[in-house]
């Protein structure tokens, strides 16, 4: 019997493995490494299902919850996950997604549940969510009592769990329990790219309470947080997407506030500084900066680069926010604003938002035009042809979304405002918004195709295009030096006006296809220029004319590989970002530790100056092409390296060979700007 076979003789189980054999399809380590991730899985993963006869998601995360194996461990913090049992339901489960932990740190979470009236199927739904999730918490407290603690941290423990769903959290430390809770549920129950919020904020009031009133110092504080930072980062395999480190667990810190002062507190710069001293690569910061921010946030921030760990991301919110104002968000929603998974803006609480739901390829597009055999007179006729097919390839994209069927969520459901008032699952509408968004690849690289072919084809004619198109086919076989000649010539990232039209112009010409779009629950969609797919998309599309062949990874998210920082983000600020196209636009680049080292206040005025030029978002990888070049060929001596890969940091050995080399290669090229 084949392993594909076994699966489907058992239904539940194949819908737990997808995200098994989606997360090594791209390992290049062969067929037999996935196929002893299945077998592993389909021997050890417990289907967990509830008594009732008409089985729904309530009764079994009820009955997953009640039957979990609790595990104490050691630390300040209980957080554990029991990797042998899950649920199954129907649909796509909600991922990419925060909770309301605001919420959760404020609010009884008996309170909120009991304000459900009725017995609808919703509240009935809500109801044995909270069941379970009270089994759980008693199951936790009677381990502790006989557990090996200290009998000071098992007494706060107890003390957090007897409180955890009754009352509102009382102390900074209890708060950090809470959190790691409620986070372990939403694992537990298979929601995959879990984010946390702004906890700088949702934590701050706790903070200073406790630090008032004596009960908490600073240096303590930061000892706890790391803590925090510890547990969340354990079970990497078991929360792990696409790549092994791909988890979603992003804090959001500081913001631009309404009344456009810079929010900030003690907590932004120690949960910055307690990343850095873990040195672990999840979970990750993402920096919310403004023009009005404080310098010491910023030395704060290079003072966590400089830790290699890839954090933080920056977010311009001179940028993002005015975009989410115009999408249709209140003032207070936009300035409140977090994450999905790596950068996606996210209103917390109030949105079912789905902001990495499918990946539109601009090359598809580029390749259709290309076996249409157009003639080429000029560089406009080139340009328009392009964005004609490209525009009837994404409406043809856009309405495959349609077929999306989502699974019930009620343990979302009772945490996202509208919901219990409608008594509407979040997978039904229930949300007040309930936009889609999309991330794309290969736009660079048709830019580059296409100025490619306006010099050597139509300016300074050397080819035709007919027969370029034959030696792409071909996979340029024999044609190494037109590979090497299109690599040289590179345009996308470049501060030049031409450039920089034909880019707005290819994205302007989907904005009247986008801002008229809706689903099947009324939302929106949104665009973005940033994708963890450049490196997997590419891997089933034909070579092209920016120097790539067949199957080689795209260009990686706003970046290039002989432009200069400065440049860069000259060329960043000058793309548009209006009508629904703020779904993630990053900057990417290297630096060196030494470079960053000696000119540590002169990196500071380059952000500050990047800030005003109004970038959108921006990460960074702070590493040398030497260390890395001796990391692959040396694995055992770098086991602690760490890398920033598209939205998350990864360790460099649990990373496949393709990524390394892209690393590599663009360490290199960093170093020679």
């Amino acid at each position: 019997m084949t392993i594909k076979t076994k699966i489907k003789n058992d239904l539940w189980k194949w819908n737990y493995i997808i995200p098994f054999v989606k997360k090594y399809r791209f390992y290049e380590k062969g067929h037999i490494f996935v196929a002893n991730k299945v077998i592993h899985a389909l021997r050890t993963i417990k289907p967990i299902r509830g008594q009732n006869t008409v089985r729904s998601v309530g009764d079994d995360t009820k009955a997953l919850l009640s039957s979990v194996n609790v595990s104490i461990g050691d630390g300040y913090f209980v957080y554990f996950i029991d990797t042998e049992k899950t649920i199954a339901v129907p649909g796509n489960i909600i991922s990419n997604f925060s909770l309301d932990y605001s919420k959760i740190l404020s609010i009884s979470f008996n309170d909120i549940v009991n304000s459900i009236h009725g017995n609808s199927f919703y509240a009935q739904e809500a109801r044995a969510v909270l069941n379970g999730i009270e089994v759980l918490r008693k199951n936790i407290i009677d381990e502790l009592r006989i557990s090996s603690l200290p009998d000071r941290i098992k007494k706060m423990r107890i003390d957090d769990f007897t409180n955890m769903l009754s009352f509102p959290a009382k102390h900074f430390e209890e708060g950090l329990q809470r959190i790691l809770f409620f986070n372990q549920i939403m694992w537990q129950t298979r929601h995959r790219l879990n984010g946390l919020g702004r906890l700088d904020k949702y934590l701050g009031k706790l903070y200073e309470k406790d630090i008032l009133a004596s009960q908490l110092t600073k240096e303590k504080a930061l000892t706890l947080i790391g803590d925090f930072l510890i547990k969340l980062n354990m079970y990497s395999e078991f929360k792990s997407d696409a790549l092994e480190g791909d988890i979603g667990q992003i804090i959001v810190l500081g913001g631009q506030q309404e009344d456009e002062s810079y929010f900030y507190n003690e907590l932004t710069e120690l949960f910055m500084k307690a990343q850095a001293l873990a040195k672990k690569p999840d979970p990750k910061i993402f920096l919310r900066v403004s023009e009005n921010m404080p310098s010491n946030i910023l030395q704060t921030a290079v003072y966590c680069l400089k830790a290699k760990t890839g954090s933080p991301l920056f977010s311009n919110d001179d940028v993002v926010i005015p975009q989410l104002l115009d999408f249709g968000f209140s003032k207070e929603e936009a300035h409140n604003y977090c994450v999905s998974a790596c950068w996606e803006p996210f209103v917390v609480g109030k949105s079912f938002d789905q902001n990495n739901i499918a990946v539109y390829d601009y090359e598809n597009a580029f390749n259709e035009l290309l076996d249409n055999k157009i003639e080429v007179e000029n560089f406009n006729d080139l340009v328009n042809a392009y964005i004609e097919v490209n525009k009837i390839k994404f409406q043809q994209f856009l309405v495959k979304l349609d077929e999306l069927k989502w699974a019930n969520d009620p343990l979302v459901s009772i945490l996202t405002e509208d919901c219990n008032e409608k008594q509407v699952d979040v997978s039904n509408g229930g949300a007040r918004y309930n936009n889609y968004g999309i991330t794309t690849v290969g736009l660079a690289n048709v830019v580059d195709s296409l100025f490619n072919i306006k010099k050597f084809v139509i300016d300074s004619p050397k080819y035709t295009l007919e027969e370029l198109n034959k030696y792409r086919k071909q996979n340029f076989d024999g044609r190494e030096n037109i590979v090497y000649l299109f690599s040289n010539n590179k345009y996308y990232g470049h501060d030049d006006t031409e450039i920089i039209n034909v880019v707005n112009a290819i994205t302007d010409s989907l904005t009247d296809i986008v801002t008229k779009y809706r689903n099947k629950y009324g939302g929106k969609v949104k665009i973005g220029l940033s994708s963890p797919a450049y490196n997997i998309d590419s891997k089933h599309t034909l070579g092209d004319f920016s120097g790539r062949y067949k199957g080689t990874p795209y260009n990686t998210h706003i970046s290039c590989l002989n432009a200069a920082y400065t440049e860069i983000v000259n060329f960043a600020g000058q793309l548009h970002y209006d009508k629904h196209r703020f779904n993630g636009n990053v900057v990417d680049f290297f630096i060196t530790p030494k470079f960053l080292s000696e000119n540590e206040d002169k990196f500071i005025v380059f952000l500050k100056t990047a800030i005003k030029q109004k970038f959108f978002q921006m990460q960074m990888n702070v590493l040398d092409s030497k260390t890395l070049i001796e990391a692959k060929n040396n694995p055992s001596a770098f086991p602690g390296l760490i890398v920033r890969v598209w939205g998350f940091s990864a360790y460099f050995n649990d990373l496949p060979e393709s990524y390394k080399d892209i690393m590599i290669t663009r360490a290199i090229s960093a170093e020679s700007m």
